[in-house]
């Protein structure tokens, strides 16, 4: 098989400044098999992933952008990894040690990704080890967007000759107890972006591996409880083409879209270790991913208004991205746990590292 054409590639050049006085760089990964990776030390943003269709063809199959003037002025979830916190607090506080913590809200009252200045706007320490790998630092200060501590975050991305990508993390709270937990924010589109199949998402066929789905609000906040899917739209547990859940009428069993958490089944051999969260395909293509993690739920998001331009300025080659183009997977830990004490924790302590693995594995059918 041949390896992609090398214009497709972003330009590194076209990143190269300085952002708070950090050198901000794009570093390319790739494996013996063609696929390439570029991720961005700025919010540690994938902004390509080359992978072959079933003829052989590579494409890009991530939304993101050319420059780093694209990539501040963009979308700021567009293949962030995202922390301190990833999703929604509620009302951006919780009590800590018999502390309140006031938080950034930046989602109506909430804090939402991390706060006004989470990960996804910051420049991490960047070094690649080799052609397959590149490792990313970030310490949050104590105090940082509200949250309590200091808290070392280490972050490697490496492309397997399995064309996976994988993401290891770890995380050390380095002098006080903190809350955190992270997330990995590609969005995807399997038909390939530069391809004519690209407009919407819909088509792809979504299995994710879940009996259970979390309760939420109106403003997505996690309630506490799970319920079944069983009889829902969000029964994704066989292959499911996506345009005969999404847009259809609620009494016809659909929804408008997705952003929604499941609780990932484990069976016992995989507990603490990876399983697979989901699987999805690109009928035209061929292109099959499946997303594997350590982490016990999956946030799924297509994006509620079809259409819908994102926000921020155009994607890679001027194009104007919208909602349900793409297919997001996020495995985390459990939603809005620092308020919920049923669920598990969130807590962060002293000299204890936590870590985690998420993987993304391609192939074709």
């Amino acid at each position: 098989m041949s390896g992609p054409d090398h214009t497709l590639l972003l330009d590194p050049t076209r990143f190269a400044r300085e952002i708070d006085g950090k050198p901000v760089r794009l570093f390319t990964l790739r494996n013996q098999r063609g696929m390439a990776v570029c991720v961005t030390n700025y919010g540690a943003k994938i902004e390509q992933l080359l992978v072959p269709d079933r003829a052989g063809r590579f494409d890009d199959v991530v939304l993101g952008y050319d420059s780093i003037e694209g990539v501040v002025g963009g979308a700021p979830s567009v293949g962030a990894f995202v922390g301190r916190y990833a999703g929604r607090i509620e009302n951006a506080r919780f009590t800590l040690g018999g502390t309140e913590h006031q938080l950034a809200a930046n989602n109506g009252p909430h804090c939402l990704h991390g706060g006004l200045r989470g990960s996804r706007f910051q420049v991490f320490d960047a070094v690649q080890h080799d052609a397959c790998s590149v490792e990313m630092r970030y310490v949050f200060a104590d105090g940082e967007e509200g949250f309590p501590g200091a808290l070392a975050l280490r972050l490697l991305y490496r492309v397997t000759e399995a064309n996976e990508l994988a993401l290891d993390y770890e995380a050390v709270a380095l002098d006080a107890p903190t809350m955190a937990n992270f997330t990995t924010h590609a969005f995807f589109n399997l038909e390939g972006v530069n391809s004519t199949h690209s407009a919407s998402a819909l088509g792809h066929e979504v299995m994710i591996r879940a009996s259970r789905y979390f309760e939420m609000t109106p403003e997505l906040i996690a309630t506490g409880r799970l319920l079944p899917v069983e009889g829902t739209p969000f029964d994704l547990r066989q292959p499911t083409a996506l345009e005969t859940r999404v847009g259809r009428p609620q009494a016809a069993g659909g929804v408008a879209g997705y952003d929604d958490c499941f609780a990932i089944e484990r069976n016992a051999a995989e507990d603490g270790e990876l399983a697979l969260c989901a699987r999805v395909s690109a009928p035209a293509s061929g292109r099959v991913m499946e997303v594997w993690s350590s982490e016990p739920t999956m946030q799924f998001y297509t994006g509620m208004l079809a259409g819908e331009p994102l926000a921020g300025g155009p994607g890679k080659g001027g194009r104007r991205y919208v909602q349900q183009q793409s297919l997001c997977f996020e495995p985390q830990g459990y939603p809005n746990a620092p308020n919920i004490p049923a669920f598990p924790s969130a807590l962060h302590l002293p000299g204890q590292a936590r870590q985690g693995r998420t993987l993304y594995r391609f192939s074709t059918a």
